[in-house]
């Protein structure tokens, strides 16, 4: 046995342990000894952090494996932490981001979670749709909560056909890929020919067309990150 020293809010008290007790060990006496309430749940958690020699240590660690000896001292915190209320993974780039935002988020819309996630990523809202973990397509006018979505859900982002490629060539850097997309008239992507917008714009139109093209090409800018379709056209 041997005696630590735990400085927890001014005050400094002795603990007699093992040089083999794991910090999670020394926590759990520290929590005891304080009478510190410790809680987590969906929305957060609130726990106990020790520091030696200015570095966090981690709870699988025992005390001799950072060379804590006898009449050394740790400081101890309490620490908040928020979870966050959703994430989404983003299949271009294959990460998961998470969405620090208030529980209220689930009760919005799912244009606005879509503007939020444009802001966070860079990509146009015109150029991806959001999915349950179902894999059923998100509608900009419909809430969250249509969706059965719950706090600490993992939705997932799509872009539409064609566009992955592109995308990837932009995210990377890779000039020569990019170019071979590009109009000789200007930044025009050759999907747009094709009208390749994971909607159908032969059910349209031909100056409804040609209304939705110029949207998703010179629009983008309108309004944050870009050009919700479905604010002019149902899906």
């Amino acid at each position: 046995m041997m005696r630590i020293f735990i400085a927890f809010e001014g005050s400094f008290e002795p603990f007699d342990v093992s040089a083999d007790e794991t910090v999670e060990a020394i926590k759990l006496m520290i929590k005891d000894y304080f009478h510190i309430p410790l809680s987590e749940d969906e929305q957060g958690r609130r726990y106990l952090e020790l520091m030696y020699a200015g570095a966090a240590l981690r709870n699988s660690w025992s005390l001799a494996d950072v060379g804590i000896s006898f009449c050394s001292t740790l400081k101890c915190f309490i620490k908040e932490e928020d979870k966050p209320t959703l994430y989404v993974f983003n299949a271009v780039t294959q990460e998961t981001m998470p969405i620090m935002e208030s529980v209220s988020l689930l009760g919005k819309t799912v244009s606005d979670l879509r503007t939020e996630v444009t802001l966070r990523c860079g990509l146009p809202v015109s150029v991806y749709c959001l999915r349950t973990p179902a894999g059923l397509e998100m509608y900009d006018r419909n809430t969250l909560r249509d969706y059965q979505t719950h706090l600490g859900t993992t939705l997932r982002l799509d872009v539409w056909d064609g566009w992955k490629e592109f995308l990837m060539g932009c995210l990377l850097g890779q000039k020569l890929k990019v170019q071979r997309y590009l109009s000789r008239e200007g930044p025009v992507l050759k999907y747009e020919r094709g009208g390749t917008y994971g909607i159908n714009l032969s059910n349209f139109s031909l100056n409804s067309r040609q209304t939705v093209s110029c949207c998703f090409l010179y629009t983008w800018g309108a309004a944050p990150g870009g050009f919700h379709c479905t604010q002019y056209y149902t899906t």
